[in-house]
């Protein structure tokens, strides 16, 4: 259940980083001249992440999906999560 926790936070991590190969697969498989909007870009790239995640999470056996979205989300959240709390703890009071 664990290493499914991990799959998901690295899946949700690397997925803004998974975008210019999605867009080129997308393109790829297209091929019209409807432009991908950035959000749909988006949506594809982490559906695309979890759905690695979840293909090695069922071949290490350990396939729970809750554990995977929730990894996931704290993956994708994680960086401004982390990013509010830095700035929270060292507040700005010269503004």
């Amino acid at each position: 259940m664990f290493l499914t926790f991990i799959l998901g936070l690295v899946a949700g991590f690397f997925a803004p980083h998974a975008e210019p190969h999605v867009k080129k697969g997308i393109e790829k498989v297209l091929l019209t001249d409807a432009p991908i909007t950035p959000m749909e870009l988006r949506l594809a790239s982490f559906a695309a992440c979890v759905l690695g995640a979840a293909i090695l999470s069922m071949i290490f056996g350990a396939p729970h999906a809750v554990v995977l979205a929730v990894g996931a989300l704290l993956g994708v959240l994680g960086p401004r999560l982390q990013e509010t709390y830095r700035t929270s703890r060292n507040p700005d009071y010269d503004s």
